[in-house]
C-alpha cells in the first residue's frame, strides 16, 4: 500500500532533481514508476479481504490529544486506488507524446506525479484532517498544472480562478471540521462512522463539508471554474476530469455517507440535480471540444452527487468508476485530434481554431483509430446499451426510483430531471461526434492529417475497450455484477424494467439527435452558452464590489493613512535638519569662535615670552617709541 502511495511522489522528486540536460530521462522514469504503482494497486485490489486494513502512522499530538495519519484500504478505496493509478499511468504514457518538445517538461511530470500522490492520499486517508491536507495539495497541484503554460494569460487566469473557487468551498470544509472536532472530539473516520446515534450537529457539519465538495467537484453554484480550466494541457484535463480532483468530492461523500442526516442528503440531492441539468444544457450549445466535455463532466458528477443524496452511494461510485475510463478516453481522443491538427497547421502555415467543432468534420476518414475510440467512449457517455455508462446509469436511475417511491412527491421532480439529463447527454454527445468526425471536411480539408503517434493511440484504445460493459458486469443489462457486489454486498432490490426503460429512452434521444444534427444545424442559446451568466452574476455581486472596496481602501491607505504618516516623517526629518544646522553653526560655531579667539590671544601673548633677548629689546624699543609718540600728541 505504501509503495502504491509513495511512488508518484518519488516520480515528482526525481523530475525536480534532474537537470535540463537529462530531462529526457523523465519521460521514462515517470511512466515506469506509475506503472509499478498501478500494478501494486491491482495487487491490493485483487487481494482485498472482507475486513478493512488500517495502517496507523504517528503524526503529532497536542496536549492529551494524539493525531495519527491513518491509511486504510477497504472496498471503496481499493476501487479508487485502481481507477487513479490506471488512468494516471495511461495519462503519463500519453503525455510523453503530447508534451514532447515542451520546454517545461520537468515541471509538468513533477506536478503530474505530485497530483497523483495527493489524490491517492485522499483515497487512503482514514482521518478527516489528513484528507483535508491532501485535499489542499490536490488543489495546489491542479493550480500548477492548469497554469502550466503560464505564458498564456488565459491559462494563468484559469488557474487562479480554479484556485480561488476551490478555496471558497474549502472554507466551508474547514468549518465542518471544526464543528466535528467540537462535538465528536475526533477526526478518525473509524470512530465517527461507528456511532449509531444521529446528532443535530451532523447536519451543519456535513453540509459544511459538502461546501468543499461543491468547490472541488464543480457543483452549483461553483462549477464555472472547470470549463475555464481547459486552458491547461489536455492530458491534465483528462486526469482532472476522469480519476482525480473533481472525482474526489464524490468519493468523499461516499466515504462519509453514514454521517449525513436525511435533511442534509436532501440538500445534496437538490444541488446535484440542479448542477446536472444546468451543465447539460450548457454542454448542448458549446463549440469548444474541451468545454463540451468539461460541462459533460460537471453534469455526470451532478448525477453522482444526486445519487448519493438519494441514498444510492454505491450506484454513484459505480458510475464514477465507469465515467473515469470513458471520460479519460474522450479527453485523450480530443487531445489527439487537437495535437495532429496543430502539427498539420504548422506544416501548411494555416491557422484556425482546431478546438471549434464548427471548423471540423469528416475526420473519421483521416483518423479512423481516434474516431473508433471516441465513438466507443462517447457511446458510454450517452448511455447506449452494451456500454459501461448504460449499466452504471441504470444503477443510478434504479436508486433514484427507489428513493422517490419511499419519499415525498418532490423527489419525482428529481427523477424526471435525471432522465432529462440523460436525454440531453445523448444530444450533445451525438452533436460532438457528428461535427468532429461525420459529414464533410471544412477547415481541415487542405491539411495533411495523420493519426497521433502510437504512444498516444495506445492509451486511447485501452480506455475505449474499458468503455464496454464487461469491465463491471457480465450481463450487459444488469448492473448488479461483480463490481457492484463489492460496493454493495448482498441482494440489491432494483426495478427490473428500468434497463428496458433506460434503453428505450436513450434510443429515442439518439433518433432525435440524428434528426437534429444530420444537416449540421447548430443551436446558439446565449444563456446556455454563458453558463446561465453565473460568472456575470459573480462579477456583479462579488468581484466588482470587492474590487471597488479594494480601490477605496487603497486610496485611503495611500492618500490618508500613508499621507499622514509621510507628513509626520517629513516634518520630523525637516526639524532634525534645522536642529542639526542650528547645533552645527550657532551653538558649535559660538563655542568654536570663543575657543579660536582664546587660542589666538594666548598665542599672541605667548609670543612676548619667547626667551629670546633680541625680541625683548625689539618690544622695549617699540613700546618706548609708542609712548613718546603718545606724549608728543
Amino acid at each position: 500500500m505504501l509503495m502504491v502511495f509513495l511512488l508518484p511522489l518519488v516520480s515528482c522528486v526525481i523530475s525536480f532533481l534532474l537537470t535540463d540536460r537529462y530531462a529526457w530521462v523523465i519521460t521514462l522514469t515517470a511512466p515506469l514508476l506509475q506503472l509499478i504503482s498501478m500494478i501494486g494497486a491491482l495487487i491490493v485490489f485483487f487481494s482485498l479481504s472482507a475486513e478493512p486494513y488500517t495502517l496507523a502512522l504517528p503524526w503529532f499530538h497536542i496536549g492529551e490529544f494524539i493525531f495519527s495519519a491513518n491509511l486504510q484500504i477497504n472496498a471503496v478505496s481499493a476501487i479508487m486506488l485502481v481507477v487513479v493509478t490506471v488512468v494516471s499511468f495511461l495519462v503519463h504514457v500519453y503525455s510523453t507524446g503530447y508534451m514532447a518538445g515542451d520546454e517545461n517538461n520537468r515541471r509538468y511530470f513533477a506536478m503530474l506525479g505530485f497530483f497523483t500522490f495527493s489524490m491517492l492520499g485522499i483515497v487512503l486517508a482514514d482521518n478527516l484532517l489528513l484528507i483535508f491536507v491532501f485535499w489542499e495539495l490536490v488543489g495546489f497541484s491542479s493550480y500548477m498544472l492548469i497554469g502550466h503554460w503560464n505564458q498564456k494569460p488565459a491559462a494563468v487566469n484559469a488557474a487562479r480562478k480554479a484556485f480561488i473557487f476551490n478555496r471558497i468551498g474549502d472554507a466551508g470544509f474547514l468549518i465542518g471540521l471544526m464543528i466535528i472536532w467540537a462535538n465528536a472530539g475526533t477526526f478518525e473516520l473509524r470512530n465517527l462512522l461507528l456511532q449509531t446515534e444521529v446528532f443535530s450537529w451532523q447536519t451543519s457539519a456535513t453540509l459544511c463539508i459538502f461546501c468543499g465538495v461543491i468547490g472541488k467537484s464543480a457543483q452549483f453554484p461553483l462549477f464555472t471554474w472547470l470549463p475555464d480550466a481547459m486552458e491547461g494541457p489536455t492530458p491534465v484535463s483528462a486526469l482532472i476530469h476522469a480519476a482525480t480532483m473533481v472525482a474526489a468530492g464524490v468519493f468523499l461523500l461516499s466515504r462519509i455517507f453514514a454521517l449525513y442526516t436525511p435533511e442534509a442528503l436532501d440538500v445534496v440531492a437538490l444541488i446535484g440535480i440542479i448542477t446536472a441539468v444546468l451543465s447539460a444544457l450548457s454542454a448542448l450549445v458549446q463549440t469548444d471540444i474541451k468545454k463540451i466535455l468539461a460541462y459533460s463532466t460537471i453534469s455526470q458528477l451532478g448525477l453522482m452527487v444526486t445519487a448519493i443524496g438519494a441514498g444510492a452511494a454505491d450506484a454513484a461510485m459505480l458510475h464514477l468508476f465507469t465515467h473515469a475510463f470513458f471520460k479519460a478516453c474522450l479527453f485523450l481522443s480530443a487531445g489527439a485530434v487537437i495535437h495532429v491538427l496543430h502539427q498539420a497547421q504548422q506544416q501548411t502555415h494555416t491557422h484556425f481554431d482546431v478546438q471549434d467543432i464548427r471548423n471540423l468534420g469528416g475526420l473519421r476518414k483521416k483518423l479512423p483509430a481516434t474516431f473508433f475510440a471516441f465513438a466507443l467512449s462517447g457511446s458510454a457517455l450517452a448511455g447506449i446499451p452494451f456500454f459501461s455508462g448504460f449499466v452504471s446509469k441504470d444503477a443510478i436511475f434504479t436508486g433514484l426510483w427507489n428513493w422517490a417511491t419511499m419519499g415525498t412527491s418532490w423527489r419525482w421532480i428529481v427523477v424526471v430531471s435525471a432522465f432529462l439529463v440523460s436525454f440531453i447527454t445523448v444530444l450533445y454527445t451525438f452533436r460532438l461526434v457528428w461535427f468532429m468526425f461525420m459529414g464533410e471536411e471544412k477547415s481541415t480539408q487542405a491539411l495533411d492529417v495523420t493519426e497521433a503517434p502510437l504512444v498516444m493511440r495506445l492509451p486511447i484504445i485501452i480506455l475505449a475497450v474499458a468503455s464496454l460493459w464487461f469491465i463491471i458486469t457480465i450481463n450487459p443489462v444488469d448492473f448488479n455484477g461483480w463490481l457492484f457486489q463489492i460496493l454493495h454486498p448482498g441482494k440489491y432490490f432494483h426495478f427490473n424494467l428500468m434497463a428496458a426503460v433506460s434503453a428505450s429512452w436513450v434510443l429515442l434521444a439518439l433518433g432525435t439527435a440524428h434528426r437534429m444534427y444530420r444537416t449540421g444545424k447548430n443551436f446558439n442559446v446565449k444563456i446556455f452558452q454563458r453558463a446561465f451568466y453565473l460568472d456575470f452574476i459573480y462579477q456583479l455581486l462579488f468581484e466588482k464590489p470587492v474590487l471597488a472596496l479594494a480601490s477605496f481602501t487603497d486610496r485611503i491607505d495611500r492618500h490618508w493613512i500613508d499621507g499622514v504618516l509621510h507628513s509626520g516623517v517629513y516634518a520630523q526629518v525637516t526639524l532634525a535638519h534645522i536642529i542639526g544646522w542650528f547645533d552645527k553653526w550657532i551653538i558649535d560655531g559660538s563655542v568654536n569662535a570663543v575657543a579660536a579667539t582664546s587660542n589666538g590671544l594666548g598665542s599672541f601673548t605667548r609670543s612676548f615670552q619667547g626667551g629670546k633677548i633680541q625680541l625683548y629689546i625689539f618690544w622695549s624699543i617699540f613700546g618706548l617709541i609708542i609712548f613718546l609718540i603718545w606724549m608728543l600728541l
